[in-house]
């Protein structure tokens, strides 16, 4: 728990630095499970997302959700795949890692050996789905700023 809130503490001053929020402009993605629906980015700048929470329900669960911050626990068996969905810009902390193949809106895909105990920063990140090719189970934290107003 201490290593969570330290988390989303970092996050929260990581952001603090940031100038502005990154857009993210949908293409289609082939996915044979693409049924989620679009809602609005939560900067409301315009530009649509695919919510992971919602349209990836099944691997992400709600830890937190407040003014401030909102906590997602990720979590993907090996040769399971999660559904087409967006990142606002985050925070990440890998608590079991594992090898995950990231496919992307372009039709490429990025292999990401995820290594437990690791922390990053991420600017937003646009259409994609993961699959697990990896042999272990991988989760992560997910923490993504909703204001910095107190």
């Amino acid at each position: 728990m201490k290593k969570l809130l330290l988390l989303s503490c970092f996050a929260y001053f990581a952001v603090s630095c940031n100038q502005a929020p990154a857009s993210t402009a949908l293409n289609t993605l082939n996915h044979p499970d693409d049924t989620a629906s679009l809602t609005k980015d939560k900067s409301d700048t315009g530009a649509s997302t695919l919510d992971e929470l919602t349209s990836s329900h099944g691997n992400f669960k709600l830890l937190l959700d407040n003014k401030y911050v909102r906590v997602l626990e990720y979590h993907l068996d090996p040769g399971q795949k999660d559904k087409p969905h967006t990142h606002p810009a985050k925070s990440s902390y890998v608590v079991t890692g594992g090898k995950l193949k990231v496919y992307l809106e372009d039709g490429s895909n990025i292999i990401a050996d995820e290594e437990a105990g690791t922390a990053s920063w991420s600017e937003a990140v646009g259409k994609h789905y993961v699959e697990n090719v990896g042999t272990t189970p991988v989760t992560i934290i997910l923490t993504e700023i909703n204001s910095l107003a107190n």
